[in-house]
């Protein structure tokens, strides 16, 4: 492969995150020539799904080499059920099959079918009229991917789960909240998705520097209506922005109805999908593809002009180029401004579980936002996916915590988690009964970060946020600089719809009757 590659290039992206993968496509796309490496041997870095072997490999890297991964620490990973599997009772009848849901799992049936599993390191769901939604559609790059419709909303209220109203249908329907609470919730709702930021004179123009939750309370929502609006569907604390509470809302409300029940989206085989599919369009158009290259040098230097070349050294191979686009875990630390970024790391978790947190007549995709518990600010994120997303075997779920961290993970998150998981002392809960988690805390790299370099173009890594807005905005600034007056990812064309030059034979211009006839034979 050495002796293949070039050495220059236009743009080289170091890196196979989200956002890296969308500038990559974005290049490739405009006829830019691009080369994308990455040290691993997988696409995604922290944006990656993995099968359960691969999660258990990099849980070993994080452990024996805590420096590769500078940004996961705090790992802590526990079994709660057995080594090897019972010995099972044989079925009764010649035609009884096993019920998925009544399998007694071990940890060697896991590893047995450990390629069924597909589970995130960045878990995220996409608006169905988010941006990053209409990029997949208007760039065509929609055809790489598979989604399935977030079917419920969930929220911890009253020491239960209770389902969220996410329509008017929902609202007018639900016994959660009275008639004149119903009201008021739908005028509230009104003012926020007329709500125009580029209006001086608005509902919300006094409320810059005030709470969501004290502009709710003045307008005179019940405590139940409070809950509902700030944490289910903005999915904030309370100390959240009122502006920014009211943008959370509207990207809530506006992406109703446009695929399912709810706002959200989830990719098939986990969001670690998601950068392979902007790989997948870089590599058609032309884009060429260097896995498990770590880099070893960056440097810059002017050439001819006063024109400046970045230069990489990687596996004793110089190469050149006039951008370099690279994650902010792969830069040097030299060609970052020394600029102060302040940021909160993440708190994560991974509980897989053999049956739903709420039984439901199909199976669910869920998202549950739980509201600070205790007297702590502190809101959870909760994501439940099964089988049919293609993430776990039958008769399993794996569940997903996410939140701003506070002390570490295991503190963050257990309490949340035992309010819905049967964690191993509570017989005969009712509860789904938790076979495994992950704990972990991750360094927040989203801020965006500029560096010393102009040539030189540095992306953030994964926030703690529900959605991928903040990634597909970077990645289109990024673009912008390198790619000034371009349009950013146009449409590609189908397979059916490109052809080759080499691939047309030139035949006469057909003219009337007789031409088509002699063109026929």
């Amino acid at each position: 492969m050495d002796d293949d590659l070039p050495t220059d290039f236009q743009v080289i992206v170091v890196g196979t995150g989200m956002v890296e993968s969308i500038v990559a496509a974005a290049c490739s796309r405009i006829g830019k020539n691009v080369l994308h490496l990455d040290s691993s041997d997988h696409y995604g870095g922290l944006w990656a799904s993995y099968n359960f072997d691969g999660l258990q490999k990099f849980i070993k890297e994080v452990n024996s080499d805590p420096k590769r991964q500078l940004q996961v620490y705090n790992l802590a990973e526990k079994w709660y059920i057995e080594k090897d599997a019972p010995q099972e009772e044989p079925n009764e009848g010649e035609d009884a099959k096993p019920d998925p849901s009544k399998k007694v799992w071990s940890q060697a049936s896991f590893a047995a079918e450990y390629r069924k599993f597909n589970i995130d390191m960045t878990p995220k769901l996409l608006y169905s009229r988010g941006p990053l939604v209409e990029l997949l559609i208007s760039s065509n790059i929609a055809r790489y991917a598979e989604f399935r419709c977030v079917t419920r909303v969930l929220t911890w209220l009253e020491d239960r789960l209770m389902p969220v109203p996410c329509s008017r249908a929902d609202v007018f329907s639900t016994e959660a909240v009275s008639i004149v609470e119903k009201r008021m919730l739908m005028k509230m709702l009104t003012s926020i998705v007329a709500y125009n930021e580029e209006e001086m004179n608005n509902e919300f123009k006094d409320w810059n520097t005030k709470t969501f939750k004290e502009y709710l309370t003045n307008k005179g929502l019940t405590p139940n209506l409070i809950h509902y609006v700030l944490y289910a569907i903005a999915g904030g604390n309370n100390s959240m922005l009122c502006l920014d509470g009211v943008r959370e809302c509207k990207k809530f409300l506006m992406s109703l109805g446009r695929y399912g029940g709810t706002p959200f989206l989830w990719p098939m085989y986990g969001s670690g999908e998601l950068p392979q599919c902007f790989c997948r369009l870089c590599a058609v158009f032309g884009g060429v593809y260097c896995l498990n290259r770590p880099i070893d040098k960056v440097a810059t230097k002017t050439v001819d002009e006063g024109k400046t070349v970045v230069t990489i050294d990687s596996k004793s191979k110089t190469l050149n180029c006039d951008h370099l686009v690279i994650g902010i875990n792969e830069c040097p630390k030299e060609l970052i401004s020394p600029e102060p970024v302040e940021s909160r790391d993440i708190s994560k978790a991974v509980f897989i579980t053999n049956g739903s947190i709420m039984p439901s007549d199909k199976e669910p995709l869920t998202l549950l936002r739980f509201p600070p518990l205790g007297d702590n600010d502190h809101s959870v994120t909760a994501l439940e996916v099964g089988p049919a997303t293609g993430s776990c075997p039958k008769g399993l779920f794996v569940v997903y915590f996410i939140a701003n961290k506070d002390k570490d993970a295991e503190t963050d998150l257990l309490p949340y988690a035992e309010k819905i998981f049967d964690m191993g002392d509570q017989p005969d809960s009712g509860k789904p009964k938790c076979l495994w988690s992950l704990m972990y805390n991750v360094a927040d790299t989203s801020a965006a970060v500029a560096s010393s370099e102009p040539s030189v173009h540095v992306c953030s890594g994964p926030d703690a946020g529900l959605d991928f807005d903040r990634a597909v905005h970077q990645a289109e600034q990024i673009f912008k600089k390198i790619c000034p007056g371009e349009e950013f990812l146009p449409r590609a064309p189908d397979p059916e719809e490109i052809v080759f030059e080499d691939d047309v034979t030139h035949g006469p211009e057909f003219q009337g009757d007789a031409d088509d006839h002699d063109a026929k034979e």
